[in-house]
């Protein structure tokens, strides 16, 4: 077995990688597996070996896990015996929200800190409980139980495990270009075992949007085939609940809630309809963008739409909470190939924003979580997934996500009320007529 000096320790570079095992799409179709272990020009041995954001990928190799396409996620395997603490000492970020997050070899979430949960350092300033200075803050990683009781501050448990994935989000930096959120020095937080201070793999910068098979997603129509599998599309459309617990799939972040809704071509051509739509009342969120602090009161820190493709649960593209056409309170969207996107004026007309289904060029392939290059001749593409992800809904919210997903499923619709998304296939003439009322029509 390869193994790998970290420090004094020799560590298993198998067993140190099984954290990020993969396992079913959100329907539960096709397996996937292991993605690879370190970044090119990463080393092993360092901290942060995994970057996952479309945007600075020019392979595609690690748009996996349904990723928020306005985030960033670095992530570091650890494996250390029970006892140990690792330390983890960082800079608060310029951003919608952060957080370090801890998983198991199933991705499910173990332990979790949030922005707002962190202390920072003596003397400096928390920015996402008040103020605007960016402070600093120190983080301990014990491998062990969590205390029942008066766990204390700053600090992650491992439940037990000696092996475990560490995620470090961004989401959404203040300033959309600098993924790390900066000014922050170190850019990314350090890693301190034993001792000894890990070197860090440096964040990978934005590349230009036609040098990454992302950045080409929104114009191309789709010409490949129907998949060999096919998953459980109602009609009409359903919206499934993923409220983050120890085992939701994918990674998620201990702070979010999500709907998902699969789409489908067949629905396409064959019974005229041009596109999907979505309409909905907009939540209140904090445009940190704009220069609203992220303590700001709102129903939401962040929440945005993404369009995903299921086989390589790779995202599409993520529309988040700013730049949503809003009108009248209302938001809609609008997912379709691009020869079926509706022109300027009509989507302004509708307060409505278009957001691509996705599609490969002839001579494009895209990665599955194996690793595996897809094609056309996959199917890749022909379904959809689509993701509504709401992050640190205001906890006296009764109409949010979170909220929403403890009553009965009967119930759930009427209670949501106006901020529940109507989806549902439309035609091109119906949305023109109607605009997000078209789902009503058409279904």
């Amino acid at each position: 077995m390869l193994r790998f000096a970290h420090g004094k320790r020799l560590f298993p570079i198998v067993i140190a990688m099984t954290w990020l095992t993969g396992v079913l799409p959100v329907h539960g179709q096709v397996p996937f597996a292991t993605i690879p272990p370190a970044d090119p020009g990463c080393e092993t041995y360092q901290a942060w070996i995994i970057q996952s954001n479309p945007r600075t990928d020019a392979t595609g190799i690690n748009n996996h896990a349904y990723p928020e396409y306005n985030a960033t996620y670095w992530g570091t395997p650890i494996v250390q015996p029970l006892g140990t603490v690792v330390t983890i000492k960082g800079q608060f970020p310029q951003a919608r929200y952060t957080a370090l997050q801890l998983y198991d070899s199933g991705r499910n979430v173990i332990d979790a800190i949030g922005d707002v949960q962190i202390n920072p350092d003596p003397g400096t300033n928390n920015p996402f409980r008040g103020g605007t200075a960016q402070g600093t803050y120190t983080v301990s990683l014990v491998f062990g139980k969590k205390p029942d009781l008066n766990a204390p501050p700053n600090t992650l448990y491992t439940n037990g495990l000696t092996t475990v994935g560490l995620i470090y989000r961004v989401y959404y930096p203040n300033n959309p270009l600098d993924i790390v959120g900066g000014p922050v020095s170190p850019a990314l937080p350090d890693v301190i075992a034993n001792g000894a201070k890990w070197t860090t793999c440096l964040p990978r910068p934005l590349l230009p949007e036609e040098a990454t098979l992302a950045g080409r997603l929104d114009n191309i129509d789709f010409v490949g085939t129907t998949p060999w599998w096919k998953p459980p599309v109602p009609i009409p459309l359903m919206w499934q609940f993923w409220v983050t617990s120890p085992f939701t799939p994918y990674y998620p972040s201990q702070d979010n809630s999500y709907l998902s809704a699969i789409i489908d071509r067949s629905w396409i051509g064959a019974f005229r309809y041009d596109m999907v739509v979505i309409r909905m009342k907009a939540p209140t969120f904090t445009n940190t963008q704009a220069g609203v602090p992220a303590y700001a009161p709102a129903n939401v820190r962040f929440w945005s739409i993404c369009t995903n493709e299921p086989v390589t649960s790779s995202v599409v593209r993520c529309i988040p909470d700013n730049q949503a056409r809003i009108l009248n309170g209302y938001t809609t969207f609008v997912i379709s190939d691009p020869s079926k996107r509706p022109s300027d004026f009509v989507l302004n007309q509708w307060g409505a924003t278009w957001i691509p289904w996705g599609a490969l060029l002839p001579t494009d392939s895209i990665y599955d979580a194996r690793g595996n290059l897809l094609t056309n001749a996959n199917g890749v593409f022909y379904y959809g997934l689509i993701l509504y992800r709401q992050t640190l809904a205001d906890p006296n919210w009764s109409q949010s996500i979170e909220s929403i997903s403890k009553l009965p499923r009967s119930e759930r619709q009427a209670a949501m009320g106006e901020y529940w998304p109507s989806i549902g296939y439309c035609t091109t003439l119906t949305f023109l007529r109607a605009g997000g009322g078209c789902v009503k029509e058409s279904n």
